[in-house]
């Protein structure tokens, strides 16, 4: 074997004698062949061949097999012997040869063969035929590829062969197989739609793909789904028009067709069209017609989007066009979100709301605060504070981001606003707001000391962990207790590469105000911090019943982490 792999890399006429002889042993037949298939002279074909008649069973059919892959074009007559035997197994390894070969003679050795044969060996003549006419249409010899083709297409063979072969043919007529298409699409062999469609795109140009457009609606809804996606190419109005009409078919996957083509070659006189069906449809459909929508090219897109806002009257398509505005980053839409976002429609301030999150920039602040104190509903306030965070993130970071939420606190007094107000703080995170929530939680009014804690456990990082801890110690409020406890535990989490041994001492700390609940969670983090002290703490726990299956888990993980056994 190491011998033989040499040999196909180096081998030459001097080699050849003594690789011939292995070939008639079945030990040895294998490597012989794989080392004779490389080398280029002539002589291999001739030794391949006398061992043709030496041979029988595997061996044989390995030496027909490496016929075919040196393309033996001496061993032609040879191999037409074989497709005659009586044993099928080399009659296909023959054909199989042959198609491999794919000289002319063999191909009229396999044509001959064709309609004599039946079974497994037909199938076989046909697809080394249809290989043949491949490798002819590859080598722009469209002619005798063409012949080959129709050949196969007469003949009574599997469809998917005959399908291939009308394909090829297809191919290899190029511009002039148009005619061809439209007959067999306008044809009521419905077998012959599919590869038809498939080669549109090399036949038919933008300046007469209309021919094929008035086609759509007369087929087969398989056929009319895969021609939509052809159509998907063509950037001209005929296909547009034909896609229009296909998004209001009946038949469902029809419609999903035409809104994903619409994607490619829709522009602004769809975007009605598209927000309809996003807003009156569910599931796939409605995923399609929004991402077409908010994909849609063209500079007189966005204007449009705007001008429909503007005009449209129901709400659920204005909650789709408020929503494309998001997704799209329409500058220019930030004023109508900002009156949409004031809407008596709760859905379509929700919706408003959320678009500002992506159209809204730093320099738009002032105007989002203004509107954070105008909501009511905590709900869209909570929504608000995460839209006012989400744009100070687009500006430079360092504390003063949360500047223009601080400037207005001292001008604002109603209570719902100031809540408002300081848990947009918390999501914002910036240290030096901290002093202004610990003033907060000093305040009478039991509302905006639970915004002020609900602000510190929403804080993005660790700078708030002792501001939580004081609070869990000495809140005599429940869920004032749980919240700061369980955002302690998190931010002593988030610091991955802080000492495994002062993150677990973190942790111990608060064991004694902590329930199983927040037991679990400190049991959950534990590996994290994979340490002798940290399987302590672990094997501490387990004496709880509450929380001893978590203990076990953890001890496990630690263990594991510290490769001990």
């Amino acid at each position: 074997m190491a011998a033989c792999r040499h040999l196909r890399e180096i081998g030459s006429a001097v080699s050849v004698p003594t690789l011939a002889k292995m070939l008639n042993q079945e030990e040895t037949s294998d490597l012989a062949r794989y080392a004779l298939e490389k080398i280029s002279d002539a002589s291999v074909e001739q030794a391949l061949i006398q061992s043709l008649g030496k041979t029988d069973g595997k061996v044989r059919l390995g030496i027909l097999a490496s016929l075919g892959n040196r393309r033996a074009e001496k061993a032609v007559p040879y191999l037409e012997k074989f497709l005659y035997g009586v044993d099928e197994a080399e009659a296909v390894a023959s054909a199989t040869a042959l198609g491999r070969i794919a000289h002319p003679k063999a191909v009229d050795v396999l044509s001959h063969a064709l309609p004599d044969t039946s079974g497994k060996l037909r199938a076989q003549v046909a697809s080394s035929l249809l290989g043949c006419a491949e490798e002819h249409l590859a080598n722009k010899n469209f002619d005798q590829a063409a012949g080959i083709f129709e050949t196969l297409i007469q003949t009574e063979l599997p469809l998917h062969i005959r399908q291939a072969a009308f394909r090829g043919r297809l191919a290899a007529l190029g511009k002039e197989a148009k005619g061809v298409i439209v007959s067999a699409l306008k044809g009521s062999y419905t077998e012959w739609y599919e590869p038809a469609i498939s080669c549109v795109r090399n036949a038919f140009g933008e300046s007469d793909i209309q021919e094929v457009c008035a086609l759509l609606h007369g087929l087969p809804p398989k056929s009319q789904i895969q021609l939509l996606g052809v159509l998907s190419h063509y950037p001209v109005k005929a296909a547009l028009d034909s896609a229009i009409q296909a998004a209001r078919n009946e038949n469902g996957d029809i419609r999903i067709a035409a809104l994903r083509a619409l994607e490619d070659i829709g522009d602004a006189t769809t975007v009605e069209l598209l927000a309809y069906h996003a807003a009156k449809s569910r599931a796939q459909e409605q995923e399609v017609a929004r991402t077409s929508l908010w994909s849609l090219k063209g500079k007189d897109v966005d204007q449009t989007i705007l001008l429909n806002l503007a005009k449209q009257n129901d709400t659920d398509v204005q909650n789709e066009l408020i929503m494309s505005v998001g997704e799209r980053r329409i500058q220019e839409g930030l004023n109508w979100l900002l009156s949409k976002a004031r809407s008596a429609d709760a859905r379509t301030r929700q919706q408003a709301i959320k678009a500002l999150k992506d159209v809204g920039s730093p320099s738009d602040l002032p105007l989002l605060v203004n509107l954070l104190i105008s909501v009511e509903e905590e709900r869209e306030q909570m929504e608000m504070a995460s839209t006012i965070a989400a744009v100070v993130q687009k500006g430079p970071q360092g504390e003063g981001r949360a500047r223009p939420v601080m400037n207005v606190l001292p001008e604002v007094s109603d209570v719902p606003s100031r809540q408002g107000l300081y848990r947009t703080l918390g999501k914002i995170g910036d240290d030096s707001s901290l002093p202004v929530l610990r003033s907060a939680l000093e305040e009478e009014n039991l509302d905006i000391q639970d915004a002020a804690v609900r602000a510190l456990a929403d804080w993005p990082t660790t700078t708030a962990q002792e501001d939580l801890l004081h609070i869990a110690r000495t809140t005599t409020n429940p869920v004032h207790k749980i919240l700061s406890l369980q955002s302690y535990i998190r931010m002593v989490e988030m610091e991955q590469y802080r000492s495994p041994e002062r993150a677990v001492e973190s942790l111990r700390n608060v064991l004694d105000i902590s329930r199983p609940e927040e037991k679990k969670i400190i049991l959950g983090i534990l590996p994290t911090f994979a340490s002798e002290d940290a399987l302590d703490l672990a094997e501490s726990l387990l004496l709880e019943k509450a929380v001893e299956a978590e203990a076990k888990i953890a001890i496990e993980k630690i263990k594991e982490e510290l490769q001990m056994p």
